[in-house]
């Protein structure tokens, strides 16, 4: 059965949009053929919501390396066991930001977009979301540690041409020079968003001793991330 080249699986708002379309700028390099950078569909096939077939037939054996850039599969707990199933070749890609920024571009979002989400539903998930190390050891138990390229976004920023041939290279195909790489992405916030009395406190309380996993773990210089200096 056919199955995508490389996975995307997070982190949300940390640039994933913007790097999914550098990384499609490759004439071998594609999405599935609905041409959606985001399927929203592999957890959803683990929970038994939708046939696994409808997944692969997205990506049939044409030549193209396609792939599917879903921030959701990160934080999800269904959607490892059924990459390991789906997508069983290739890199998966992960970029992370400074998760107490990211929490902010999140909620700066939901603004931008007119969204009201019923309390405390965004506080939660939100906060869930940047428990990275957490989320990339259940990624390794079911995909194989080897498998999970992880980037930093804001080191990213400073070079993205070598952070792209990175992936390319994994992908087995030759660099080609980027363009627009400063373009903004459709899914940039807008809008403002100001923090509620000591939530931005109790993030950095939250996340710090999973910045220490990260650099302890994975090896990730992290000294960007000034939110948690």
């Amino acid at each position: 059965m056919s199955s995508p080249a490389w996975l995307g699986i997070g982190a949300q708002r940390s640039g994933t949009t913007w790097f999914t379309d550098l990384l499609v700028q490759h004439p071998q390099v594609g999405l599935g053929t609905n041409g959606k950078k985001e399927q929203q569909l592999l957890h959803k096939v683990a929970d038994g919501r939708v046939p696994a077939d409808d997944y692969r037939a997205l990506f049939p054996d044409d030549g193209l390396l396609r792939g599917d850039w879903t921030p959701q599969y990160l934080r999800h707990a269904s959607a490892p066991a059924a990459a390991a199933r789906l997508v069983p070749h290739g890199p998966v890609l992960v970029l992370l930001r400074d998760p107490v920024e990211r929490f902010r571009s999140a909620m700066r979002l939901a603004a931008t977009r007119g969204k009201s989400w019923p309390y405390p539903v965004p506080i939660t998930v939100q906060g869930w979301t940047g428990m990275y190390a957490d989320q990339l050891a259940m990624w390794a138990a079911q995909v194989g540690r080897d498998r999970l390229h992880v980037m930093v976004y804001e080191e990213v920023r400073r070079d993205a041409q070598a952070a792209v041939d990175r992936v390319w290279g994994l992908l087995g195909v030759p660099p080609v020079p980027l363009a627009d790489v400063a373009r903004a992405s459709g899914s940039t916030s807008q809008a403002e968003w100001d923090w509620p009395d000591g939530l931005r406190e109790s993030l950095r309380a939250l996340y710090r001793p999973q910045v220490a996993r990260l650099e302890a773990e994975w090896g990730l210089d992290l000294s960007s991330w000034t939110e948690l200096a």
